[in-house]
């Protein structure tokens, strides 16, 4: 992960900070930074966006595309995900630092939409073991100012509520067997069901405490991180311990409860910019549009 270098003087000052629940930005330890969005940042996709948390900026684009289900799980579509590091984004992503995080952020990412459950991946089968539709999320990291995965979670979640899925109108016979034919008109779409999966909430150890959206100057002093994935009720899916800290039980216990609630507060909030970039997106206007994030 991107770090910056700072004197022990630096790391004391954030530390003690932090410790008087007064981080040097003004927020508290539960605070997000301003953040904002812009819809329909790549053309020629099935919904794309644009999301920018203080320093943090990432584009995410979804692409969706006919497929056959896998022979394991035959009445299923498929999601899957790719991340690109650029290495402008942070020296750190040069040569492989930028592949490893990439890995594991797909990994992080598979777990929350794959193996959770929160979404019905029936939805996306349109002919068992035959078609179904297979949804392409492209990740591109435009600058690391801290808290990435968050970020990156938080777009994905707002990039697949908006993903448009082509409407099936009926089959074509070709040799025998039924292909699915899509409908010409651009306004005959469907949209994925996301509002309860989840976004990942990843919290730092800043001296004694847990921290939400750490800038780059916070992670620097931190060992280690705890990264939870959260559902709009507060329910936990999964934990990843990125870095070399170690917790004990009542250090994980705080974490996952500070993490359920901020997580439950951070989907609802996901959940209604979706339902107004939705509506945005019939006023079939090509442009990118702009709303602030206000987490």
């Amino acid at each position: 992960m991107a770090e910056i270098l700072l004197s022990e003087v630096e790391k004391y000052y954030l530390v003690m900070g932090v410790g008087q629940d007064v981080r040097v930005d003004g927020r508290s330890r539960s605070d997000y930074r301003q953040g904002d969005i812009d819809l329909n940042a790549v053309t020629n996709s099935h919904g794309s966006i644009r999301a920018r948390l203080g320093e943090t900026d990432v584009i995410v684009a979804t692409k969706v595309d006919l497929g056959t289900p896998d022979p394991d799980r035959p009445d299923r579509g498929t999601i899957k995900f790719l991340v690109d590091c650029s290495p402008t984004a942070s020296p750190d992503f040069e040569g492989r630092g930028g592949d490893e995080l990439a890995e594991k952020i797909c990994r992080i990412l598979s777990i929350a939409y794959d193996k959770s459950g929160t979404i019905d991946l029936k939805n996306l089968c349109i002919t068992p073991k035959k078609y179904c539709y297979v949804i392409d999320v492209d990740i591109l990291v435009l600058q690391c100012g801290g808290n990435l995965i968050d970020v990156i979670s938080m777009a994905v979640k707002l990039c697949l509520g908006i993903c448009e899925l082509p409407r099936v109108t009926g089959l074509r016979y070709d040799l025998g067997q039924g292909v699915p034919v899509f409908s010409t008109d651009e306004f005959e779409f469907d949209y994925l069901d996301v509002k309860n999966s989840p976004v990942v909430v990843t919290l730092p150890r800043v001296g004694r405490y847990f921290v939400v959206d750490a800038s780059l100057e916070e992670e620097s002093c931190s060992k280690g991180k705890l990264a939870f994935g959260v559902t709009p009720d507060g329910c936990v899916t999964s934990i990843d311990k990125l870095g070399r800290g170690c917790y004990q039980v009542k250090s994980i216990q705080a974490a996952t409860a500070m993490a359920s609630t901020v997580g439950a507060n951070v989907n609802n909030t996901i959940n209604m910019r979706i339902d107004s970039l939705r509506e945005l997106k019939l006023r079939a206007d090509p442009k990118p549009l702009s709303m602030p994030m206000d987490i």
